[in-house]
């Protein structure tokens, strides 16, 4: 009887010391552990034959195949999210000099529904081993592309083109454009190692006669790529010319839509009538309703005390995102949430901006366009533009500045200026556009005041003019 009731007491002591055996894998000594869960924003329950699938993959050559170290199915059943997940890995798979990141979709009937659009490094370079994952709903498509018509990419569209390329201070630059087929697309840089690497435009792009030449604009930048096949886009520099190196210059479509959904930055101009709002933006010249949620009310607070007349569009700023939503009256239909409303520039709009009507030093596109008395122009690999711009909300720069991109702080009293706390990525370009960027950060620490003047902007030390600028907002 006694040693029945010591096995007894034995078998419990297991369960209560080991309670999350049925969650969580142990690790062992030939393999790591992955452990986490996954969950998405929406409120929308699952059906129970809803499947979580999580993938370890090795991702350190973006323009091929990405290696399947690890997969598991989760069934949902009865369960909703958070839904935990665990992956054992063989240690003898994994090259510690190789990238690797952790992936989930959740399909229903084979059909995707969510899906993560944000990079999750795990097991090398001190990479956690506990991952909570955010997925993002993906919009439904036609399984039926439609077909390509004359003077249209020739491409079936909507389409996610991933890869890395070549980068001067880093191990490259990954790259992930998704273009949509109404000419809206979103192009994503992370800068590999750089802390604060990570850059995102969003624009309107184009194509030439033959579908075989794409142009990506946002605002006044430019990037210029060709069509290699329905698969491949391959980069051009900015006269469209081939780039003459051998390292990869090839972005390669993904087996899945990465969908625009992340909170970006928007500029464009906001309108209110008959409890119906709309958002043009400046980059891409896409409109779209918006949603009366986050941030909404003080936009619509501002418009009704900044609008120049009933219904007159308003030049606006906020951080904000797309999602698909029940629209006021019939199906679901795609809007702008607004996450945090920035600010407005009453007077101006999404074109060229006209002299002295209400042109603002905080949140404008600046272009340089004189330095040092001297006029600055674009060179024949000159990718983008110098230019800097002020957020009102937070005391923020950011800018261009002929090689590489940059932000910091500033301080202002009254005409008095100041750039405080300027860092920058770090990558090499040619001797002159090095050159170009070396004296527009020299500009920049030695600006103490500004004005306005005639549309343009002047940095000034004390009276003497650094340089000028003018507003830009390109459709």
């Amino acid at each position: 009887m006694s040693k029945l009731i010591f096995t007894v007491l034995w078998l419990i002591a297991v369960f209560v010391v080991f309670p999350a055996n049925h969650l969580y894998a142990q690790p062992t000594a030939e393999a790591v552990s992955i452990n986490g869960s996954a969950v998405y924003r929406q409120r929308i329950a699952m059906p129970p034959d809803a499947v979580l699938t999580v993938r370890v993959e090795d991702v350190s050559q973006a323009d091929k195949p990405a290696a399947v170290l690890a997969e598991v199915h989760e069934t949902f059943g009865a369960r909703q999210v958070p839904i935990p997940f665990s992956l054992q890995i063989p240690k003898t798979h994994i090259d510690p000099s190789h990238r690797y990141a952790i992936r989930a979709t959740i399909s229903v009937n084979g059909e995707l529904r969510f899906t993560t659009t944000r990079h999750y490094a795990v097991l090398t370079r001190d990479a956690p081993s506990h991952i909570d994952l955010l997925l993002d709903a993906v919009q439904s498509v036609s399984k039926t592309p439609a077909p390509i018509s004359p003077n249209t990419l020739a491409v079936a569209l909507p389409a996610t083109f991933v890869g890395v390329t070549p980068c001067a201070d880093c191990s490259g630059i990954e790259q992930t454009l998704t273009l949509r087929a109404d000419g809206v697309y979103r192009l994503r840089r992370v800068y590999q190692g750089k802390p604060d690497g990570s850059f995102t435009e969003l624009g309107r792009w184009s194509t030439d006669t033959s579908g075989k030449r794409l142009t990506l604009l946002s605002g006044t930048e430019l990037s210029l790529l060709e069509v290699i096949d329905s698969d491949t886009l391959r980069q051009l520099d900015r006269l469209g010319q081939p780039i003459t190196s051998p390292a990869n210059q090839h972005l390669r479509r993904a087996v899945q839509v990465e969908p625009i959904t992340e909170s970006l930055h928007w500029h464009g101009e906001f309108s209110y009538m008959a409890d119906a709002a709309t958002f043009t933006d400046c980059a891409s010249g896409k409109r779209w309703p918006v949603a009366m949620l986050g941030d909404y009310l003080a936009m619509e607070r501002n418009y009704l005390q900044a609008r120049s007349a009933p219904a007159a569009p308003l030049l606006v700023n906020f951080a904000g995102r797309l999602e698909v939503l029940p629209a006021m009256e019939g199906s679901s239909i795609e809007q702008i949430v607004v996450d945090q409303f920035g600010g407005s520039q009453p007077g101006a709009t999404c074109s060229l901006l006209q002299p002295d009507k209400g042109t603002s030093l905080t949140d404008t596109y600046w272009k340089l366009i004189d330095l040092d008395g001297n006029k600055v122009a674009l060179t024949p690999t000159q990718q983008r533009e110098v230019r800097i711009s002020l957020d009102s909300e937070g005391a923020r720069v950011n800018g261009f500045s002929g090689c590489n991109q940059f932000m910091g702080g500033y301080v202002k009293d009254g005409s008095n200026l100041k750039f405080t706390q300027m860092a920058g990525t770090m990558m090499a370009c040619e001797a002159p556009l090095m050159e170009l960027e070396s004296q527009v950060l020299k500009m920049l620490s030695n600006t103490t005041n500004y004005r306005i003047d005639n549309g343009q902007l002047l940095l000034l030390e004390s009276d003497k003019v650094l340089a000028r600028f003018n507003a830009v907002y390109l459709r």
